[in-house]
């Protein structure tokens, strides 16, 4: 195996626990006598700044809006890095799956819309489906170290980059309530600072930073998805211009405080709902079985047939060493939808019944493709 593929299986195992222990935590601390203490925790307000250019959230906000910035910059950066010196330069590598994650996030989108007609509040949890969790993904094929071949864990890999860059994507142009206009023009500033600083080719990473603050309080105050900026900055880095080897270094860097340290808060945070199987409110058992429908049966269907239509199209190829009946594994493990789902759901459903019920239900359904990938893999 090479040392890029035992590296990448090496941080999924250690942050694939990480990211257990923080949900495992979670749901004990809502399940039990410390549920109070949780809650009250959960929404302490803070607030950042002064009069008309202050930020005042409950700590969940600060952590689904701020701390998780840094999660996203990791994976604009992995995604530029792949893009630019990794297994996704060629377009043929890139193509095969981008095909397959953009199979692997309508046909889930499809299914939960199909399951949910005429429900306008129901309707508003579409995207919850359509992510895959590269951490949980890398960390279940840790487990089949040596055994499974390196071009199969770049095409997982590669795929659910870019489903969670379409995610991104999705959450920015149709989550968030816009709700001044002033603050736009401190977004347009900080984007345009980046493009220019992307023009000029500008090797050094803290200017880069500061116009993503810039845009961060830009999109916090109009009343975006603030996290995204992290995304915007991490993949508006020029790294052709950037020695290898500082961009190694902040690779390195950066992704275990993104991977051990900001996603495990996360999950504690936002994983920890009530152990309650038998919601009362049909719309939430609507909403429940859309989205386990939709992992667990839409993203293998998804995958498969975006991988089959790009190699009907002749626009990709599969990597030397791997078979379809390694896609099918890869895409039935590409049902588990963590990170990503559960901060859709809570960009989507707020702090509501709906939200506690489609977190469980993304708990519960990425488990058991976590099982089926498993399975798949260990009859391999």
């Amino acid at each position: 195996m090479t040392d890029v593929a035992t590296q990448s299986v090496r941080d999924g195992r250690r942050a694939g626990f990480a990211m257990l222990v923080g949900l495992a935590l979670g749901i004990v601390a809502a399940n039990s006598p410390l549920a109070d203490i949780y809650a009250i925790v959960h929404h302490l307000p803070l607030r950042v700044g002064a009069g008309d250019w202050a930020i005042e959230a409950p700590l969940i906000e600060w952590i689904n809006q701020g701390l998780l910035t840094v999660f996203f910059f990791l994976i604009g950066l992995h995604t530029n890095l792949e893009l630019t010196r990794g297994a996704l330069t060629e377009p043929g590598a890139a193509m095969l799956p981008a095909s397959a994650a953009l199979g692997g996030m309508i046909v889930p989108a499809a299914i939960y819309f199909g399951l949910n007609a005429g429900d306008a509040v129901a309707l508003r949890g579409w995207a919850i489906p359509i992510a895959t969790d590269i951490v949980l993904v890398l960390g279940v094929l840790s487990l089949f170290s040596g055994r499974v071949d390196p071009a199969v864990i770049a095409f997982a890999t590669a795929a659910a980059i870019f489903d969670d860059l379409g995610a991104v994507i999705v959450i920015a142009l149709f989550y968030g309530a816009f709700d001044q206009f002033w603050p736009l023009w401190v977004v347009v500033g900080g984007l345009a600072g980046l493009f220019l600083l992307n023009r000029t080719r500008r090797a050094s990473l803290l200017p880069y930073l500061a116009f993503g603050c810039v845009l961060w309080a830009g999109l916090i105050l109009t009343g975006l998805e603030g996290a995204i900026a992290g995304a915007i900055v991490g993949f508006s880095l020029p790294l052709s211009s950037f020695p290898p080897r500082a961009t190694a270094r902040a690779e390195r860097r950066v992704s275990p405080v993104a991977l051990l340290f900001v996603v495990p808060i996360f999950t504690f945070f936002n994983g920890g709902v009530m152990m309650d199987f038998a919601p009362a409110d049909p719309q939430a058992w609507s909403v429940a079985i859309g989205i386990a429908i939709a992992l667990i049966v839409g993203k293998p269907l998804g995958i498969l047939g975006g991988t089959l239509l790009a190699l009907r199209l002749g626009i990709g190829t599969l990597p030397p060493g791997t078979s379809m009946r390694d896609v099918i594994r890869v895409s039935l493990l590409a049902g588990v939808g963590f990170t990503m789902s559960l901060f859709i759901v809570g960009a989507a459903f707020d702090a509501t019944p709906i939200a506690a019920t489609a977190k469980l239900a993304v708990v519960s359904s990425s488990a058991f493709a976590a099982l089926l990938g498993i399975i798949a893999f260990k009859m391999r």
